[in-house]
Order: structure tokens, then sequence, then C-alpha cells
């Protein structure tokens, strides 16, 4: 097992302003290992002091940032992509201490955040404005700029990522970045931002971590231009509430209901591992998953049959052990949650037909486990079925006909992700179009490609992020030019 991150090194601290410092809060932030319960050491957690000076910072750093040549912001994008990689294991071992899901997947959280970074370096000298008339005595044209000091707020699912998707993205586009971590996942945060901090100049990033009260000051700062966050649907509608005070722009990836649909000419085997994959990667932690599988009256017995069997045989445990699959809940708030929605489906009518077993060591009798769960016979505006859970939950509905498992899908109050098994072109254009989903998967799993626009419609969000053209713009003004030079 690695050796956790507290032991060896000196005290974490937030960055301001290009200093590493204790903060001015009276509070730190306990960091717990959630297989077992144990704290393993403490962050600091921003004060309203903190807030203040790392605005300051960026707003000071903003002013020069802004005008960097492209390919100089360029370079140094560049090369924290290439610290991310010479400190892959370390960073690796730093998710899977903090966040608990197994290690190949801290494994790929970690590539992705150092493929974040070198994708918006590359963008970064490559978008333009455009001409739309240039005549003798006259111009018109189009340019995109910064809008300054970004606020990040992300969530402690993917905490590498997550800091690479809004920050790697608001430096590109010529901002500055006041980022906060979750309270239960800092350090990943704070690590990137020492690989980072000798790169970029003094105040372009500041990493302040802290709990609710560091948020709401964050997000009600002045000094702010624009509020980028990742996370609940309800946290969501506060922060929209707070920047319309200020008319701020935002970008908000919120949470998700997917759905995915199981038609009766779909290869069954694939569609069973595929599902198990959506659903139960990163302990359901995932606004992306499938929380719940449509599956066609035809093929539902034998689907079940087979998705039961697999989830059964799990194997749930730590993040270091290679035999894992899934991990704990983030949590033992979290691990609540989940179980008191498991309680209510129960409650409603609801069936459990399969469960993979915890693990059973004395060692993690603390840690926040929920087992990967199968809930069948709930009514489709069930509780279970509309509301977000969160964790390795998977919901299994039949279907009669492309009509009902398109009204079912639709009914709910999000559309960030939905997927599509069939081998019917035909079928599969037909329910792409009519899923209401940011992002629609035929016989895949969605898995957030760099490249491709990722957002959800209704309560899943609004803006792009992930891809070039929509992301860009989103964190940009854009400003219309006219100029006569006739005189």
């Amino acid at each position: 097992m690695a050796q956790h991150p507290f032991m060896d090194r000196p005290a974490w601290k937030m960055l301001i302003g290009g200093a590493f410092v204790s903060g001015s809060g009276s509070t730190s932030l306990p960091v717990t290992n959630p297989a077992t319960g144990e704290v393993l050491g403490e962050a600091p957690a921003a004060g309203q002091a903190d807030v203040d000076a790392a605005v300051t910072a960026a707003r000071d750093a903003y002013r020069s940032w802004r005008w960097i040549q492209p390919e100089k912001r360029a370079a140094m994008l560049f090369e924290i992509a290439e610290r991310i990689r010479r400190h892959h294991d370390e960073l690796v071992d730093l998710e899977t201490w903090e966040n608990g899901k197994p290690r190949v997947q801290s494994a790929r959280d970690v590539t992705n955040a150092e493929r974040t970074f070198r994708f918006y370096a590359g963008a970064t000298d490559k978008f333009y404005g455009q001409a739309v008339l240039d005549a003798p005595g006259e111009m018109r044209k189009i340019v995109y700029e910064p809008y300054g000091v970004v606020a990040v707020i992300i969530p402690w699912n993917w905490p590498p990522m997550h800091t690479a998707d809004f920050g790697a993205l608001a430096l590109a586009t010529g901002n500055t970045v006041v980022l906060k971590p979750a309270p239960e996942t800092p350090l990943s945060s704070l690590r990137i931002a020492e690989l980072a901090a000798d790169v970029l100049p003094p105040g372009v990033l500041n990493v302040i971590p802290g709990g609710v009260d560091t948020g709401v000051q964050l997000v009600a700062h002045p000094g702010i231009d624009f509020i980028a966050f990742t996370g609940s649907d309800r946290t969501g509608e506060k922060i929209l509430a707070a920047a319309a005070t200020r008319i701020l722009p935002t970008m908000m990836e919120l949470g998700g209901k997917n759905a995915s649909i199981i038609f009766p000419d779909a290869d069954l085997d694939k569609a069973v591992q595929g599902m198990v994959r959506s659903a139960f990667f990163n302990s359901g932690q995932a606004c992306s998953g499938s929380e719940r599988v449509l599956v066609h009256q035809d093929v539902y017995k034998a689907f079940l049959e087979r998705f039961t069997s697999a989830v059964a045989g799990l194997v749930v445990g730590d993040g270091f052990d290679e035999r894992s699959i899934v991990g704990p809940m983030v949590s033992r708030r979290q691990q609540e949650k989940v179980r008191e929605a498991l309680e209510r489906a129960t409650a409603e009518g609801a069936c459990i037909p399969a469960q993979a077993p915890l693990p059973t060591e004395g060692r993690y009798t603390g840690g926040f486990w929920i087992p990967p769960t199968v809930v069948t016979e709930a009514a489709p505006d069930a509780t279970i079925m509309t509301e977000e859970v969160f964790g390795p939950v998977a919901g299994i509905l039949p279907f009669s006909d492309e009509d009902e498992a398109v009204r079912i899908a639709n009914a709910v109050d999000y559309g960030l992700t939905a997927g599509v098994w069939t081998r019917d072109l035909g079928t599969a254009h037909r329910m792409a179009s009519r899923i209401e989903a940011g992002v629609v998967a035929v016989n895949r799993v969605n898995t957030g490609e760099l490249g491709l626009p990722f957002g959800g419609y209704k309560r899943s969000g609004v803006g792009r992020k992930k891809d070039f053209t929509e992301a860009m713009r989103s964190f940009s003004r854009v400003k219309a030019i006219q100029m006569n030079f006739e005189d």
C-alpha cells in the first residue's frame, strides 16, 4: 500500500498571489480515507481575508496576463501538463487516498488532467476573432476577450480532472483563476497548484480550499467576473441566484438522472458490460453515469439476469487493492444520502434483486461503503427513478416501444447524458434526436471525450466544456468593432 500523503511532507498550504500560505481562517479541513474512515490529516480552510487576498491577487495579475502573447500562455500550460505527467503516480496515490476510488480509476483522472492542459494549451494560439468586412476606408471585426477573474468551484468526484477542466480553459482564454476545491478532496488541487506555481506569473492561479462559507464568500465577491461551477443542481440554483444580483455570466455543470435505452436487437452482453461500467464506475459518483436503464420488454428478463449476475460479482474494496472495481463513497454524508435513497425506494415498493458484497476485514468497518445495487419494480415517476442518487445504484425499467422509452427518458428534470443500444441505424438516429440530453452515446458508454462539447439540458446546467469552439467562447466576451478610415 502507498504511503499516505501526510507523511514526510510539510503542512498543506493554499496558493495566493504566487505564495503558499497557511491562511487566516481559524478552522481546517480534515481529510479522510473513505475506505477506513481514518482521518489522514488536514488542509487549510480559507476565511474571508483569504478570499479577498486571492481575488485581489487575481485582479492584479489579470492586468498583464490578458496581454501575454497566446503562444507564451500555451508554453506555460504545456509545461504544467508535463509536470502532471512526471508526477503521475504521486497524483494517482493522492487522489486514491482522499477520494477512495480504485487506483486504476485515479490514473485515468490524472491522465485526463494532463491531456486537458495539453488540449487547451494547443488551443490557446488558435482561438481567433474574425473580420466581417475589410474594405477600403472601413473595417468591421469580431474579437473575443477574457472576462477577467474566474471563480472556479469544483466537486470531489474527479478532483484532478475538474481542476484542469475549468482551470486550464480559463487560463487559455486569458482569464485569471481563483479555484476552490471540495472540502472532502482538496489535496489533488493543492498538489497541482504546487506543480504550477513557478510556471505561471504570481496571482494567475490561486487555490483556496474551504467549505460552504468559502464558496459563498467567493461567489459574492465584487472582484469576480465569471463563475464556473460543477456540482449539484440545488447548489447551482444558489450560485445562479447570487450571480443574478450582479448579472454575472456563469458556466454550470450540474446533475444528471441519465437513461440508457436497450432495444431488443442490441448486443446484450456488450450492453450489460457497458451498463455495469456506466452505473458503477467511480462508485456511481458520476453525473454522466446511467442511473436508469430502460430495457425493452422482449429482452428485459434476459438482460436483468445477466446484469444482476454481473453486479453481484463486482469486487468492492480499498482503492489500493488491485482487485477492487468499486470503492467507497467519498464521505459519511454521501454514504448516508445513498442509504436513505435506497430505504425510501423499498418503502415505496421497489425491489432489490442484487447487491455486491462489501469488504469484511475489520479495518474497513469504519469505511463509507454502499454496495452496488440493482433496483427493479419502481414506477418511472418514483423518487429513485427521478432524483439523482449519485451512488452505485442502477434502476431497471421495462418499456414497450420507442415512444414509451422517450417519454420515460425525458420525464425528469435533468438532461445531461443518455445512451442508446441498438444495431438499427434508423433507431439510433431517431432516438438520438428525440432524447433531451446534451450528450448521447450509441452502443458505447459516454466518456466525456476531449474535443466534444460536454454539458446538459434543463437542470443539468448551462454552457459547455471539453471542446474548442463552445468552451473557449463561453469563457470569453465577444466584442464587435467598427472602424472608419476615410477621414
